[in-house]
C-alpha cells in the first residue's frame, strides 16, 4: 500500500510543479518591464583644437590652468594633415601650425579666419635622447651632442612635405655629420610615430622639437649646439573660418594670455 501511494503521488507532485511554473511564467509575461535606467550623457567638447603632436602636453597643462572646467578636445595634426582634417570635421575651432606655407594655402582656400592669427610659441629642433641609453661625444669642434650607445638609430621626421621635415633636413646638413653617425639616421613619417618610438624605447635618440621633452622624464636634452646650428620653429594659432564665436575667441585669448606665456616660457617655448 505505501508503495502504491508513493507511485500515485509522483504525477501529482510533477503536475503541481508544472502548474506553479506555468503560473510563474504567466506572471512574468504580464508583469510590466522595469523602466530603463537613464544613461548619463557624455560631456561634449565645447571646443576642438588641432595642434602638432609635440604640443599636446604643453597645451593640456595650459588648459588645466586656464580652462579647467571646459571639455576641450585636442587632436594631433601635422601641417600637411590640417586641410583633410577640416574637410572631415566641421567642429574644429582652432588650428596651431608650424608651417607658414601650409597656413598660406589654408588662407587661400578660405579655411581660416582672416583676423584670427596669433603667434603661439617658438620652438627649436634639438637632439633628444633616452637618459639611460646615451653618452656624450664630440661630433666635431664646437658641437657637443649626445649619440646613442650600441649603434642604435637616431630618429627624425624628414619624409613629410612640411616645415618640420624641411627644417630637420636643413639642421642635419648644417651639422655635417660623418660616418658612422650619418648611417644611424632613421626617418619616421610623423612626429606621433617618432614620439611613440622614443617613449617605447624602440630608438634611443631623435632630432625633434624641444617641446617633445615636456612631461617626459625619461627623455633629456642631449648636449648643446651653437646657436647658428639650431633650427627654429614658430607656431601660429588661427581661428577656423566660420567658427569665430565668443567662446572660441575666449579660448584663443586664454592660450595666448599671460598665464599661458609663463607656462610656455618655463618649458623653453620662448614667446616672441
Amino acid at each position: 500500500m505505501p508503495k502504491r501511494f508513493g507511485i500515485a503521488r509522483r504525477p501529482l507532485l510533477l503536475g503541481s510543479l508544472a502548474l506553479v511554473l506555468s503560473a510563474s511564467s504567466a506572471l512574468a509575461q504580464t508583469k510590466p518591464a522595469a523602466p530603463a535606467r537613464p544613461v548619463a550623457a557624455k560631456a561634449q567638447a565645447s571646443a576642438v583644437l588641432l595642434a602638432p603632436f609635440q604640443l599636446i602636453e604643453p597645451l593640456k597643462e595650459i588648459l588645466a590652468e586656464t580652462a579647467p572646467k571646459r571639455p576641450i578636445l585636442i587632436r594631433a595634426a601635422s601641417a600637411g594633415e590640417i586641410m583633410a582634417r577640416l574637410d572631415s570635421d566641421s567642429a574644429v575651432d582652432l588650428v596651431i601650425t608650424d608651417d607658414s606655407a601650409q597656413r598660406g594655402q589654408l588662407l587661400e582656400a578660405g579655411r581660416l579666419d582672416l583676423g584670427g592669427e596669433q603667434v603661439f610659441a617658438k620652438d627649436r629642433i634639438v637632439l633628444i635622447a633616452r637618459s639611460e641609453r646615451a653618452t656624450p661625444i664630440r661630433l666635431r669642434p664646437g658641437v657637443n651632442l649626445v649619440l646613442p650607445l650600441e649603434g642604435n638609430l637616431i630618429g627624425m621626421v624628414t619624409g613629410a612635405d612640411d616645415s618640420l621635415s624641411r627644417l630637420t633636413a636643413s639642421f642635419l646638413q648644417s651639422l655635417r655629420l660623418e660616418p658612422p653617425s650619418i648611417a644611424l639616421l632613421q626617418s619616421f613619417p610623423s612626429m606621433a610615430d617618432l614620439g611613440s618610438a622614443l617613449d617605447d624605447g624602440q630608438i634611443p635618440a631623435a632630432f625633434a622639437p624641444a617641446s617633445l621633452l615636456i612631461h617626459r622624464p625619461h627623455l633629456e636634452l642631449s648636449g648643446s649646439a651653437p646657436a647658428d646650428l639650431e633650427a627654429g620653429l614658430t607656431y601660429t594659432l588661427d581661428i577656423v573660418a566660420g567658427r569665430d564665436r565668443p567662446e572660441t575667441r575666449a579660448l584663443r585669448d586664454a592660450l595666448t594670455g599671460p598665464l599661458a606665456a609663463s607656462l610656455l616660457t618655463r618649458h623653453g617655448l620662448l614667446r616672441p
